[in-house]
């Protein structure tokens, strides 16, 4: 049994045992407003059950037909409970209005009356307390409901016990101006709970709260534009759907970082919180132009490296290598490229000036060994001459294999950490100049620069 359902259970058995005290005192001294208040405390253990029940199915985990879980439930009893309120009140309110029209006589007011109203005061206070504890910790609308039982119950007992002591000072009609009070109390607080259950219901949300999340959310690094977001609340669970629109050029990872940030801000506003969120991407002013030619070359599916942009006057020039299969027949070839010229142009305008290179793709698994050990030996010591030379320090790790008909070279070297990655770039270029023509054989060779070590 949960924390929810032991409340529930424990306020059923507190509601039918105060309404049988109340109901039997009020009938022996004639009181319609006790009377009256023993059946409003029947309608709390009609109302409790009515709670457990609902709490039991509210516990139930989502299905396929309740997606959202079953939390809405709650709210359906909370509903029912306001409208027998509301039934109740009505009936008191004409039976009292007709007794201060006949002139009914006077309860007799003993001191059995005024001890079950101080018992039932005491356990409505506890009992009101503890369900209104539990459901403010559980977000449990069905709960929240009965603990507002239990509390009218209270005032109700109060207006009951001033009119009998109103009684006793020798006011004939205060029984009936008591029980009209207490049908009254009655009404405001089923039109309370009314209202409540209601925008449970319908998904309404406290003014001002979209606001304040959109707000906490544009806020979020990464964030463009918050399109919408929209909140259902199904027991004491959120549910939120955001859109947004964040920068095109983000990565999978980048846009994965920011919902995990977006979603994280929502929970600390909301406390429990399922978010979904969807993102629209978007262009930023602040792209560079070579951000929209890789845009443009991913629009179209096609690798595209070595871009070069210039500025002619007021218009751009720019050239690129793009990849395709090796054995891709060529006029397939120059449509692959024409295509990445007229995402490009679609991109920056159809005055820009756009050059492709047809660069032939290898494949992701060559075959590949380890070279003697003699010409390894001989390329690292070309590489290391080579290298001083130029003034690049500590030639290492070097690694040669074979690659088809040719050679791959591998190998690391270091340079003082404030040299320009410009001049870093310039000098490996040289070096591998320099080995080639000393290694025709050699069809490439990878440079791996690294800070010189304090």
């Amino acid at each position: 049994m949960t924390r929810k359902q032991r409340v529930a259970l424990i306020s059923l058995v507190a509601s039918l045992s105060l309404a049988g005290a109340k109901l039997a005192v009020g009938l022996m001294i004639g009181s319609l407003a006790l009377i009256t208040d023993a059946f409003h405390s029947g309608t709390d253990f009609l109302a409790t059950f009515v709670t457990l029940m609902a709490v039991r199915i509210a516990d139930r985990p989502p299905d396929e037909t309740h997606p959202y879980g079953h939390g809405k439930f709650e709210a359906l009893a909370a509903l029912a409970e306001a409208a027998l309120l509301l039934v109740f009140a009505g009936i008191v309110s004409a039976e009292a209005v007709g007794r201060l029209r006949e002139g009914a006589p006077a309860p007799d007011v003993n001191a059995i009356a005024f001890a079950v109203l101080g018992v039932e005061i005491v356990v409505n206070i506890w009992r009101a307390h503890d369900l209104s504890k539990v459901a403010r910790e559980t977000g449990s609308a069905a709960l929240a409901a009965d603990a507002l039982h239990f509390g009218s119950d209270v005032l109700s007992s109060l207006a009951v016990l001033a009119g009998f002591l109103a009684t006793l000072a020798g006011f004939q009609g205060a029984d009936s101006v008591a029980t009209l009070a207490v049908a009254v109390l009655i009404a405001v607080l089923a039109l309370k709970l009314l209202k409540t259950t209601i925008d449970q219901l319908t998904d309404a949300v406290p003014r001002g709260l979209i606001k304040s999340l959109t707000r906490s959310v544009d806020d979020v690094p990464g964030v463009v534009a918050v399109d919408f977001i929209r909140i259902r609340k199904v027991g004491h669970t959120h549910f939120v759907d955001v859109g947004l629109g964040v920068p095109r050029s983000f990565a999978q990872e980048e846009l994965a970082t920011l919902k995990s940030r977006v979603t994280k801000t929502i929970a600390d506003e909301l406390g429990e919180a399922e978010v979904v969120v969807s993102t629209q991407p978007v262009a930023v002013s602040e792209e560079s132009v070579r951000e929209q030619v890789l845009l443009a070359a991913v629009r179209v599916g096609i690798p595209v490296h070595h871009i070069t942009i210039q500025h002619l006057g007021d218009r751009l020039s720019i050239s690129l290598d793009i990849e395709v299969e090796a054995e891709m027949p060529l006029g397939a070839s120059h449509d692959a490229a024409t295509q990445v010229e007229e995402a490009i142009r679609a991109e920056l305008g159809g005055d820009v000036e756009v050059e492709t290179h047809l660069e032939p793709m290898m494949v992701d698994l060559l075959p590949g060994e380890d070279v003697d050990a003699q010409t390894t030996e001989a390329i690292f010591a070309d590489l290391r001459h080579a290298a001083f030379s130029l003034q690049i320090a500590d030639v290492h790790n070097v690694r040669v294999r074979q690659l088809g008909e040719g050679i791959f070279v591998v190998f690391h070297c270091r340079f003082p950490a404030a040299t320009a990655t410009a001049d870093v770039h310039e000098r490996l270029d040289q070096l591998e100049r320099a080995v080639r023509e000393r290694w025709p054989s050699i069809l490439r060779i990878v440079s791996h620069p690294e800070p010189v070590r304090e």
